[in-house]
């Protein structure tokens, strides 16, 4: 009997359509209403009411208030708006939103939009819900979503929801400020930040979860000390997270470079360079590329040379904390040692007549380049420095004057002998003050011709006959 219901259920009931048990429409619903009516009217009360019953379970909650007679009411929409944060602090966050119906509230929250935790429900039935999240980190990003059910058991639910609690600060200075200004502080550690001090050097992280953080500051031209310091948030603001900048150390150049050298063995040869940067600077000489032990200021005297030392190269090497630079080589030079000079010839003694000029002359042998000084009776001649020296127009004063000449090079100074400068007056032409006399002679007889002159002496004389010169003729008189 209650197969042939079922059949006949099952027969009666079709163009009613069904998806899992569940009738989808309100036509649907009262197409089904009418057929089961049907069914118990025609006495199969048991086997109806159970079929009907078996039908009608996936109907609950969509069919909600639906009497035995007339159509149901249509069910209430739940509708969700105006969902806020309120108050926030660090540790709690207060979520508000309205419903168009009556309803309880409750929210799901957590960390990610898995949530993960939930409010107690409030029964309060509401249009405007208030519920406060306890129990928060401090600076942490929340997810959440907001649930609702009215009296006629719809359901509403809003999520994909999220806030930030509100989180602690960390708070410094960076001084000078001229470092201090415009510097990066970088946080690491349980968050990450970045902010930028202002031109006292003042810097704030705020917004900070509890935890454990390295803060560190940097700016172009500049190092700081500490580098960085590690601070815990726990519940509260740190301040007084102070840092010193320094201007970075600028390496060393060469301003100037040293300089070649030449000197004679014996001697001792100096090489110096002039270099910038941050002090202190470190020096190093290096000869050939070898470190002089001691050699480490910013000059370098060598030790007495020898010819060997000659064609060496010296450099040196520069440093402090920020880098190193090295000089370019310079050459050292050692020529033999210098042969003391000496006279090989003397000035020589000279005469002359007055408005004429005398010149003296020294050989002398040394290692060149030798220098000459002239002197005139023991005191220098100004310009006199050749191997020769030529007077000024001689007087008859000059007349007795020495002249001698000191000559030097690098390994010592000899004097010559003295020479005399002898100045006769200025000559006086001949005149005759007795002219020869005519002279009578016997045949056999010599004849002498005679000649009284004046002028400066010596004098000469030339005899002449009938104008053609008498060889041997050459004295005051002749006697043919």
């Amino acid at each position: 009997m209650r197969i042939r219901v079922r059949t006949f259920l099952s027969m009666n009931l079709r163009g009613v359509s069904m998806r899992g048990g569940h009738i989808n429409s309100r036509n649907q619903t009262e197409l089904f209403l009418q057929k089961v009516r049907r069914v118990l009217g025609q006495g199969l009360l048991l086997s109806a009411v159970a079929a009907g019953t078996a039908m009608l379970g996936g109907c609950t909650g969509l069919v909600s208030g639906a009497s035995s007679s007339g159509n149901p009411p249509s069910p209430s929409t739940l509708v969700i708006s105006n969902i806020q944060t309120a108050t926030i602090t660090t540790s709690s966050s207060q979520i508000v939103w309205a419903t168009n119906v009556p309803a309880n509230s409750s929210v799901d929250y957590g960390t990610t939009t898995a949530y993960g935790n939930s409010t107690p429900v409030d029964s309060t039935m509401v249009t405007s819900h208030q519920v406060t999240i306890s129990g928060l980190a401090a600076g942490t990003t929340y997810y959440y979503q907001v649930n609702s059910s009215d009296s006629r058991g719809n359901n509403g639910h809003s999520g994909g929801n999220k806030l930030k609690t509100a989180g602690f600060s960390i708070a410094g200075t960076i001084s000078p400020s001229t470092g201090g200004n415009g510097a990066t502080v970088t946080l690491g550690g349980a968050a990450s930040a970045t902010t930028t001090a202002d031109s006292s050097g003042n810097y704030t992280l705020a917004g900070l979860p509890n935890g454990t953080y390295m803060i560190t500051p940097s700016h172009a031209g500049y190092t700081f000390t500490p580098s960085s310091q590690s601070m815990t948030l726990n519940g509260g603001n740190i301040t007084g997270v102070n840092f010193t900048d320094n201007a970075a150390a600028v390496a060393p150049t060469i301003t100037t470079q040293p300089a070649n050298q030449t000197v004679t063995a014996g001697q001792t040869a100096t090489f110096a360079v002039v270099a910038a940067g941050t002090a202190p600077l470190g020096y190093q000489w290096q000869k050939n590329g070898v470190n002089i032990t001691g050699a480490t200021s910013a000059s370098y005297t060598t030790a007495t040379t020898t010819t060997a030392d000659s064609g060496s190269t010296f450099r040196v090497v520069v440093t402090n904390t920020a880098g190193t630079v090295t000089s370019s080589a310079a050459t050292l030079t050692v020529n033999a040692a210098a042969v003391a000079p000496t006279i090989t010839t003397q000035p020589a003694n000279q005469t002359v007549t007055a408005g004429q000029t005398a010149t003296f002359a020294v050989v002398a042998a040394g290692t060149a380049p030798l220098g000459y000084q002239w002197q005139k009776n023991g005191a220098n001649i100004t310009g006199a420095t050749s191997a020769s020296y030529t007077t000024a127009t001689t007087t008859t004063a000059d007349s007795g004057s020495t002249f001698r000449v000191v000559v030097t090079n690098t390994a010592g100074t000899v004097t010559s002998s003295a020479a005399t400068l002898t100045v006769n007056a200025a000559a006086v032409a001949p005149t005759i003050t007795t002219q020869p006399a005519n002279q009578t002679v016997t045949a056999g007889q010599t004849a002498t011709f005679a000649v009284v002159a004046a002028g400066t002496a010596p004098l000469g004389y030339q005899w002449q006959k009938n104008g053609a010169n008498i060889t041997g003729a050459t004295s005051a008189s002749y006697t043919t």
